[in-house]
């Protein structure tokens, strides 16, 4: 009979002889090597049989008497890769189709999807923020787009039931592996055991990471409140019911009304898979914890479980005891030395220190280059801190001998006139003209530029003389 209705009787056929662990092996090359690796392209015969042989090479296997069976076909195969494939392909594993000469080789179909299953059981540790993210961002996509996204829906309940799944199956994996540590009577196979298999095999790839503020798993609660109010929403879940049926998500001829439970079912399964998470992982940990704390004294225990004092002191009497026996063992910590002969080798204490040298402080002179560096950076700041007398000054000088001057007549030969020259228009920015001493600052359209700077156009009016505003 097919296993589960799926997979016929004879594929099972080499993986119930003798040979069963040279197929199991072949089965996986091919499917990762040949199959997995190009989805769209049907390999050539010869390929298959070449990556078979070398499969068969690397167990070692070089002859067909190495690989035949008793109450097994060989076909007259005189090569032992040859006999393989022939043996994969008459029961079931691979399929020939014959296109103008040459010959490709196919794999079967349930069969294939099956070795993808049995490939995913070999990564044993679960990404769990990884799973939070994909159900959150497919979630919250069939939520803004139900219409165009409501695949999203599928998708996000296909992973949270296998998150669920791995989930459970971290729990069976850790109470197996307690059982078979704590059975085991030697301390270093215990430690190895704890972690090849409980700390690299079976806890969670990113579990350390979960109790950080900025992990994806915090977003559990965004995804159960989210799918609370989709299941609240009738409209929302019509939507999302009617994409199921145009874009095929239920099988069959769906209507409507089933596509909406099944919609229902697949948002309270979210919703009480990440409901259950928290005390889920609770219980992990508290697992963990009680593991760890047993490993910690079964080790301490077996460890100092040898010979004490007292067994040691006994052996010493029995030994010392024993009638004709002028030669006793006694092992000591101390290492094999002679003892000392002279005073040279007993403890010295080491002489008295001599008290410090009374010493005068000298007050350290300051660095010259730092008092230059000081007065220029002092005399740098004096030059540019533009203050109203130097803004006076400068107006006064540059309007010698005419009443009215603009922007563009002004002469800068220094940078203290540059300093000077730029603040003029910012004095004028907010009104537009101000007074300054017996001159007056206004603003025009344009702007001024020559070989020190780019400013708005200004004029300056002289409105009163040096004497009147003396």
């Amino acid at each position: 009979m097919k296993l589960f209705g799926y997979l016929p009787e004879s594929l099972f056929q080499p993986l119930a002889g003798p040979k069963k662990h040279v197929y199991a092996r072949l089965l996986m090359r091919l499917y990762e090597r040949v199959y997995s690796a190009r989805i769209l392209e049907t390999p050539l015969r010869e390929e298959v049989i070449k990556q078979i042989e070398i499969g068969l090479s690397e167990s070692g296997i070089g002859s067909t008497d190495e690989l035949s069976e008793e109450g097994s076909e060989d076909r007259g195969a005189s090569q032992a890769h040859y006999l393989a494939y022939y043996r994969l392909r008459d029961t079931g594993w691979l399929t020939e189709e014959t296109e103008k000469w040459r010959t490709y080789v196919d794999m079967n179909p349930d069969a294939f999807m099956v070795l993808g299953a049995i490939t995913d059981f070999g990564n044993s540790r679960v990404r769990v923020a990884g799973a939070v993210v994909d159900v959150k961002n497919n979630l919250e996509a069939a939520f803004r787009e139900p219409e165009t996204m409501a695949q999203g829906l599928a998708n996000a309940h296909e992973t949270a039931a296998r998150f669920a799944r791995s989930m459970r199956r971290i729990l069976a994996g850790m109470r197996e592996i307690e059982d078979r540590i704590l059975g085991n009577p030697n301390a270093a196979s215990i430690l190895r055991t704890f972690f090849q298999d409980f700390v690299d095999g079976l806890l969670i790839a990113d579990y350390k990471q979960l109790k950080t503020s900025n992990n994806p798993y915090r977003h559990r609660r965004t995804i159960t409140s989210l799918a609370a109010d989709m299941l609240n929403d009738t409209d929302r879940i019509g939507k999302i019911a009617r994409a199921y049926v145009d874009q095929g998500v239920v099988a069959g001829r769906g209507t409507v009304a089933s596509a909406e439970e099944r919609v229902i079912a697949e948002l309270g399964k979210i919703r009480s898979v990440f409901e259950d998470v928290g005390s889920f992982m609770d219980k992990i940990e508290d697992f963990r914890d009680r593991l760890e704390r047993r490993i910690r004294t079964t080790v301490h225990y077996m460890d100092v479980m040898g010979e004490g004092s007292a067994e040691r002191i006994a052996r010493l009497i029995e030994g010392l005891s024993a009638p004709d026996n002028d030669d006793v063992e006694i092992r000591l910590r101390s290492p094999d030395v002679g003892l000392p002969i002279t005073s040279l080798a007993l403890y010295t204490p080491p002489p008295p220190r001599a008290p410090p040298e009374r010493t005068r402080f000298k007050v350290p002179k300051q660095d010259p280059y730092l008092r230059a560096y000081v007065q220029a950076t002092t005399e740098f700041d004096r030059m540019v801190r533009v203050t109203d007398q130097k803004l006076l000054e400068f107006v006064r000088r540059q309007m010698q001998g005419r009443d009215q001057a603009s922007s563009g007549e002004i002469d800068i030969e220094s940078i203290p006139d540059l300093f000077a020259y730029r603040a003029l228009p910012n004095l004028a920015a907010l009104s537009l003209s101000v007074r300054l001493g017996e001159f007056t600052i206004a603003l025009e359209e344009g702007r001024t530029a020559n070989d020190w700077i780019d400013v708005t156009t200004f004029r300056i009016e002289r409105t009163r003389t040096t004497a009147d505003a003396a």
